[in-house]
């Protein structure tokens, strides 16, 4: 067997080796993401005390240390993740995106449903010609401009501004699009609602802040990597550190410019017709092109700045079925360009437009709700919670629940108290979990005594005890704080004792519960 073949079946084995090991990594990485849920399932299905974990995901989130910084929030500021994922980035480029991220894990496990995709022929390109024989440029609609063929959107960068500045606002804007709260906050919504037994079916999966979790799967399905590639703006603020990564891919001169390579590369990091370069800010070293080509020329590799930079004559059409020692070497260069003066004064408009949103967002407020214990004031809670919804997952009753449409725009996605639910404990089985595990602070913790989350009013008309003048003592039986009472043989409340924890309410035997928890209005 003549030696060359022998070094190509070689590096064929260490291809599929290197593609399994990352599918290995990635599916690692989302069990271990999905494991402090797994925990809260098993809770729930076996009624055994298990010990609660915070997310493991979010306190290395480099935008919600940029949110912090925004609002100057220190106490609960978590530096060392996000810098070491940055510092990380700076050597191995975007690896994030293509080893670690659970929703690019959900996407790259996606994409073999794509049979359609397969075998797909492109349309041939029209060209027309003016008198003097040069092309007329093809009128180009909306779409792609936003989304050119064959290249990456700068839509994305822009994104990213503008949830910066808005993050100076409300960090509502943070937590809305960052592809890793919108991942814990679709698997929390979805494992709550297939547990769930008084809510309807997928009732809170299907609101509009997990919508955008079905939006991303739908694009993927039209476009490998849409999301990742035209409009995470956490994958932008990675990216522009990856453009100065230490890992280089590397194409040696067995290249003959098949295409191979740029047609198996879902982030559209190599760009047409040059299989030579790689945009760095785009790839995130998947490996796909190193197996699709077929004559093994694709290797990865460190190296300086300085030899990334470095650029030889690529071949040319007409050479490429002679590839040999004259185009020898391996061509690491870097494709990029400067920013514009329409791209600086378009980043600054993004920026502008989003800070002026967040107020015409959260002028749209309608009843007052029930927010877990310890919770900042209204206004200070809606702009600082990030729609995670830790809290939801931790709460060991299942009270919490996110608001879908009945607490106004600005109020989707965050936590209220739901009593007929689950009450609120605050007992030793549950010390104050969901203040323990809050990313941002928006729950401070407090002690027993000092939780005052609403008041409880008796309903007259359905009260039996009042109505029917029946001895009921289920909700005098409920309150631990004995600020429902027997008087003359009908249920009153003391509001100066109520915590408005909901045990009443929940315990009430009445159809709806006679008795409801009501948050305090000034």
């Amino acid at each position: 067997m003549p030696a060359q073949t022998m070094l190509n079946d070689a590096r064929l084995r260490r291809s599929r080796l290197d593609r399994l090991a990352r599918r290995i990594v990635q599916i690692g990485f989302l069990l271990l993401f999905l494991y402090p849920l797994a925990i809260v399932i098993y809770q729930r299905v076996t009624f055994r005390a298990a010990p609660s974990f915070a997310s493991w995901l979010l306190f290395w989130d480099p935008l919600l240390l940029v949110g912090h910084l925004a609002r100057r929030e220190w106490s609960t500021l978590v530096i060392g993740g996000p810098l070491l994922l940055l510092a990380l980035t700076l050597v191995l480029g975007r690896f994030f995106c293509g080893w670690v991220c659970p929703l690019g894990a959900v996407l790259d496990l996606v994409q073999p449903l794509t049979f359609w995709r397969r075998n797909r022929k492109r349309k041939p390109q029209v060209i027309r010609l003016d008198a003097a024989g040069k092309p007329i440029p093809a009128a180009r609609p909306i779409y792609d401009r936003l989304f050119p063929a064959r290249e990456n959107s700068r839509l994305r960068y822009y994104i990213l501004i503008g949830v910066l500045a808005a993050g100076f606002l409300s960090l509502q804007a943070l937590g809305l699009l960052d592809p890793l709260v919108i991942f814990h906050r679709a698997t929390t919504a979805l494992a709550n609602n297939a547990l769930a037994l008084r809510q309807p079916p997928l009732r809170v999966f299907l609101s509009v802040i997990s919508l955008i979790f079905l939006a991303i799967v739908l694009l993927e399905l039209w476009q490998p990597r849409f999301w990742c590639r035209n409009l995470c703006p956490l994958g932008a603020l990675i990216s522009v550190f990856s453009r100065f990564s230490l890992l280089n891919r590397r194409v040696s001169n067995a290249c003959t410019l098949c295409g191979d390579c740029q047609r198996a590369c879902a982030m559209n990091a190599i760009p047409r017709n040059e299989p030579h370069n790689t945009d760095y800010t785009a790839c995130t070293f998947c490996l796909e092109c190193e197996s699709a080509c077929p004559n093994r020329g694709i290797s990865f590799g460190f190296g300086t700045l300085a030899g990334k930079q470095w650029q030889r004559s690529r071949p040319t059409a007409a050479d490429a079925g002679r590839a040999g020692p004259r185009f020898g070497g391996s061509y690491v260069a870097k494709s990029g360009g400067r920013l514009t003066r329409r791209e600086l004064l378009s980043g600054v408009t993004a920026g502008v437009a989003a800070m002026a949103l967040v107020p015409a967002i959260q002028l749209d407020q309608r009843r007052g709700v029930l927010r877990p214990p310890g919770a900042l004031p209204e206004a200070e809670f809606v702009r600082t919670c990030i729609l995670c919804q830790e809290c939801v997952r931790v709460c060991p009753t299942g009270g919490l629940k996110p608001i879908v449409l009945d607490g106004g725009l600005a109020k989707v996605g965050t936590p209220q108290l739901v009593p007929l639910a689950g009450a609120c404990t605050r007992n030793p089985s549950c010390p104050h979990l969901c203040a323990q595990v809050c990313p941002v602070g928006a729950i401070k913790p407090i002690p027993p005594e000092a939780v005052r989350i609403g008041r409880a009013v008796v309903d007259h008309a359905l009260c039996l005890a009042w109505d029917q003048q029946v001895k009921c003592l289920v909700c005098v039986e409920a309150c631990l704080v004995e600020a429902a009472q027997m008087y003359n043989g009908r249920i009153i409340v003391d509001p100066t004792r109520c915590t408005g924890c909901g045990r009443c309410e929940n315990a009430c035997p009445v159809a709806g519960s006679a008795i409801h928890v009501q948050p305090f209005t000034g």
